[in-house]
């Protein structure tokens, strides 16, 4: 039945339901404790970061005394506490909205396999640190703004990252994970750019980037590339996907000027046909530019911009 509603009623009236705040809600709550048992598990976070921080080549204390930034932070902030837990000094979560439902959290901590955590994290600090953190974490029964202060985590939203970053001091690591693919077109380029401005001399950043359509991941992969700009609005760039494909994400980010990056790893899907018409709208390279899915993207200062940019703030 829910199914059957969902495929009936047009775009138009499912954004009216979505945007009312008993929808919001509800939805919320469910899809974070939904969320605490799977896929934002810290252990699973954990894992994904310790798997992101050796495709970048980083070295051990990496984090240790830093300050990082996550885009995005979602419902549980558990990719934040992964920061913690290596020791930065201070973290952002930022979100364009406030999506953050503490009373999950704990679940997400404590229905982890622990020694994943510190098998998965122990080559970017010392093993006995990781576990004492983690200790810490495990012994909050429900998180609260404050309890996430405490360990050195500001919680941010609402917040429009391609409009201004809401901190006074520069940032050593910055972090998203399929969250740029949501960011409508006329934002990226801004939003890149303010983030480009506040990276600290030896700082660097990490974004996994999901290019498929979010609205059927799983059977539909490829369809969104059909609509037109006009059918294919700001809203929908937002839930199912901005439709950039890999060869703009390597111009957009060529266009940098002070940072240096690279794909650290290029995924595709190969498994379901693409749209027998793709948009004119869209641009692309070839047919394997289209069936790109992920990109892992890892940015540092250039070189020779090091001495000129970033580092002065405190």
């Amino acid at each position: 039945m829910k199914k059957l509603v969902k495929n009936i009623l047009p775009e138009t009236i499912k954004s009216i339901i979505r945007a009312s705040k008993t929808y919001q809600y509800i939805y919320n709550k469910n899809h974070a404790n939904k969320l605490a048992s799977s896929g934002k598990k810290l252990d699973i976070c954990a894992n994904e970061i310790g798997f992101y921080m050796l495709y970048t080549g980083q070295e051990k204390y990496v984090l240790r005394n830093k300050v990082c930034l996550e885009v995005g932070s979602g419902w549980l902030l558990t990719h934040t506490l992964v920061f913690y837990l290596l020791g930065a000094r201070r973290i952002y979560a930022t979100d364009i909205e406030p999506l953050l439902q503490c009373q999950y959290i704990s679940k997400a901590v404590s229905q982890s396999v622990n020694w994943s955590i510190l098998d998965s994290l122990s080559n970017f600090e010392d093993r006995h640190l990781i576990k004492s953190r983690l200790d810490n974490l495990l012994s909050v029964k429900r998180f609260s703004i404050q309890t996430l202060r405490n360990f050195g985590i500001e919680y941010i939203s609402p917040v429009d990252l391609s409009q201004k970053l809401p901190i006074e001091e520069n940032l050593d690591f910055i972090f998203s994970k399929s969250v740029l693919e949501h960011v409508p077109v006329a934002d990226i380029i801004p939003m890149l750019e303010n983030l480009e401005r506040e990276l600290s001399e030896e700082g660097f950043m990490f974004h996994l980037i999901h290019l498929t359509d979010h609205r059927d991941l799983e059977n539909n992969p490829f369809n969104f590339l059909v609509y037109s700009p006009e059918d294919y609005s700001r809203e929908l760039q937002t839930r199912w996907g901005n439709r950039i494909r890999r060869s703009q994400w390597q111009e957009i980010f060529s266009n940098l000027k002070t940072l240096d990056f690279k794909f650290v790893f290029e995924w595709s899907r190969q498994d379901k046909a693409l749209p027998t018409e793709i948009n004119p709208c869209i641009q692309y390279t070839d047919e394997e530019d289209l069936r790109t899915s992920h990109i892992g993207v890892y940015l540092k200062r250039t070189p020779q911009t090091v001495t000129s940019v970033g580092g002065n703030k405190q």
